[in-house]
């Protein structure tokens, strides 16, 4: 299995990694603090996203178009 490990330290504000795919390889992604919006396409055109936040693990299928982008925090009530 292939399998595609970055490091990437989002900075505060909506930072987008935009659309892309990995031909060969599976992508997992493990947060460490803060949350992350990820989103992939499956192949019968349906978008599965999630808010995944410390201590969560979310894994983007080989081959499938996938985003991520730093979550904004939550909006504080009125």
């Amino acid at each position: 299995m292939g399998v595609s490990l970055v490091r990437i330290d989002y900075a505060p504000g909506g930072w987008l990694n935009p659309p892309h795919t990995h031909p060969r390889a599976t992508e997992p992604v493990f947060v460490l603090y803060g949350a992350l919006d990820v989103g992939f396409v499956t192949t019968a055109i349906r978008l599965v996203s999630r808010t995944i936040a410390r201590g969560d693990v979310f894994a983007f299928p080989r081959g499938l178009v996938h985003l991520q982008r730093n979550a904004p925090p939550p909006s504080s009530p009125p």
